[in-house]
């Protein structure tokens, strides 16, 4: 028995001093108790996954818009669902806006030109230009008695917009009868909205052709 005891009271013993090497001498020593052995390096924790950084992609090179060079380029005509437009919406009747000559112009050059018979409704065709005008002049009928023609000037950008809307029936194509200069002179309109994208809704009956202008001052060809 008494053998016993002394064995317990030396585990104790030891047990004491590794408490005060491990626990208490750092401790007050300001170390940190640890398993590692004294000078070799704390290990690191590495992490099971890494976020991965996406590549940096570089900016769209942005498309050259494409210089005129002079020429009239023909509007092509387009299914009128392109635009949202219901067959046989009725649309707005207005009488075209007296002409206004733009100050120190003398000539006009054609941009772009629009040629039919039938109602329709064209592509967009953009006008990078500060300025333009609508030649509507050359428009020639199959009879005097219940000629029309509608043009509408819509935004691209805004379908529900009309720009500008002309609208002629008998009394309109009777009053330039015979008179090509008068015709000439007056259906004409000028915009002052230019560097924007529009299309036309063209309706027509008993016509037999319109040939329309989208017209730039002389000034603008080599800008």
């Amino acid at each position: 028995m008494t053998k016993k005891q002394d064995f317990i009271y030396v585990v104790l013993g030891i047990a004491v001093v590794l408490v005060i090497a491990l626990v208490v001498k750092p401790a007050a020593t300001g170390e940190l108790p640890g398993l590692w052995g004294a000078g070799e390096p704390e290990p690191t924790i590495t992490p099971a996954w890494t976020p991965a950084i996406p590549p940096q992609t570089a900016a769209p090179t942005p498309t050259p818009v494409p210089t005129w060079d002079g020429k009239p380029r023909p509007i092509g005509f387009v299914d009128p669902t392109t635009y949202q437009i219901p067959a046989g919406e009725s649309r707005l009747n207005m009488t075209s806006l007296p002409a206004v000559a733009g100050p120190g112009i003398t000539r006009w050059v054609t941009y772009a030109t629009i040629d039919g018979q039938w109602s329709g409704t064209t592509g967009i065709v953009r006008v990078p230009f500060p300025m333009w005008r609508l030649d509507y002049s050359d428009i020639t009928t199959s009879n005097d008695e219940i000629p029309f023609f509608n043009c509408q000037v819509m935004d691209a950008r805004d379908p529900n917009r009309f720009v500008r809307v002309f609208t002629f029936n008998f009394a309109d194509f009777l009053a330039v009868k015979d008179k090509p200069d008068l015709k000439k002179q007056q259906w004409v309109s000028i915009f002052y909205e230019g560097y924007h994208d529009y299309y036309f809704v063209i309706n027509t009956r008993c016509i037999d052709s319109y040939h329309l202008k989208i017209q730039v001052p002389e000034e603008y060809v080599d800008t």
